[in-house]
């Protein structure tokens, strides 16, 4: 049975509970003071460790970007390098019809020198028959119908035009016509040969086949002149042009050359030798790069909707005062 007598306690009995009481606080605190350390050495270590893993993926992001971007650019490079082959094939099947065509002319020409000597041998002979006695032909009689030397001449010219036929690059060989035995008139003159291109045409011949899209700004009086002069010179030169008209744009000076991004060095020197023509011909012009992505632009292109005028990768804009001043 429990007393219910009040229990009397002396002061030491008190100092005794109140040390116990003391010493148990203090142990508490320090708990409470080891948790609170561990709490934030925890935080700590959390900050930290999310900190590495965002900066991991961020690295791992950035990597897979690049790999992106490397992966566009060889994908247009190897665009780039299967138009050029294309390029190359066709001039390659261009270049062996000139040669099929060049050996049948051949052929022909030296068909033709053996009967030039045939018809000289037999003259000849027939010369060498004649009576030695005949009488002198009186001075009002008709020219003789073979002249021995002229046509040892002429032999000898047509044996050099056959020569420098099968040594020279592949071109169309003209061959002088032969003369009958009994033409008694001189040949005719040879056609004067064609002028030679202008500087302009012949510094861009070396890059035939060279595809080009002509902006022209609709607002520009005298931008279909200018692009059509251009054009034609290209086409000259062998290039590849399509013209268009492009309205809704302004603030354009010059006739600005731009390259496609990520095109092949042979298109960068291309164009670099287009504006350094252009600037030789009397045009203001300049070489820039497209701001945008190359298949989209401002405002409206009236044209051929085949090719694409995205489809070149030179791309040739004519602006406000596309001729130098005098």
């Amino acid at each position: 049975m429990r007393s219910n007598k009040p229990v009397n306690m002396d002061i030491d009995q008190l100092r005794g509970w109140a040390s116990i009481m003391d010493k148990a606080m203090i142990v508490s605190l320090v708990a409470t003071l080891l948790a609170v350390s561990a709490l934030g050495i925890t935080t700590f270590l959390s900050f930290r460790y999310s900190g590495a893993v965002r900066a991991h993926e961020q690295s791992a992001l950035d990597r897979y970007r690049g790999l992106e971007s490397q992966a566009a650019e060889h994908e247009r490079e190897a665009s780039a390098a299967r138009e050029k082959l294309a390029t190359l094939e066709r001039e390659i099947a261009t270049a062996q019809g000139r040669t099929a065509t060049l050996e049948q002319e051949v052929t022909a020409a030296r068909e033709r020198a053996a009967a030039f000597e045939q018809a000289a041998r037999e003259a000849t002979e027939r010369a060498a028959r004649l009576p030695r006695e005949s009488a002198p032909a009186p001075e009002t009689s008709r020219n003789p119908l073979f002249d021995a030397a002229e046509i040892r001449r002429r032999l000898a010219d047509l044996g050099k035009l056959v020569r420098d036929a099968t040594t020279r690059a592949p071109e169309a060989v003209e061959e002088p016509q032969p003369q009958k035995a009994t033409e008694a008139h001189p040949p005719a003159p040879a056609e004067p040969a064609p002028p030679p291109p202008s500087p302009f045409v012949a510094s861009l011949q070396r890059y035939a086949g060279t595809k080009a899209a002509l902006f022209l700004l609709g607002q520009i009086s005298d931008a279909p002149a200018i692009g059509a002069t251009i054009s034609a010179d290209l086409g000259q030169a062998g290039w590849l042009p399509e013209t268009w008209t492009w309205g809704g744009v302004a603030g354009i000076f010059g006739v600005v050359v731009l390259v496609r991004d990520g095109s092949d060095p042979a298109t960068h020197e291309a164009a670099a030798a287009l504006v350094d023509a252009l600037g030789a011909a009397g045009f203001s012009a300049s070489k820039g790069d497209w701001p945008a992505n190359w298949g989209r632009f401002r405002g409206t292109l009236n044209g051929p909707q085949t090719p694409s005028p995205t489809d070149a990768a030179i791309r040739i804009v004519v602006g406000e005062k596309a001729r130098k001043a005098p």
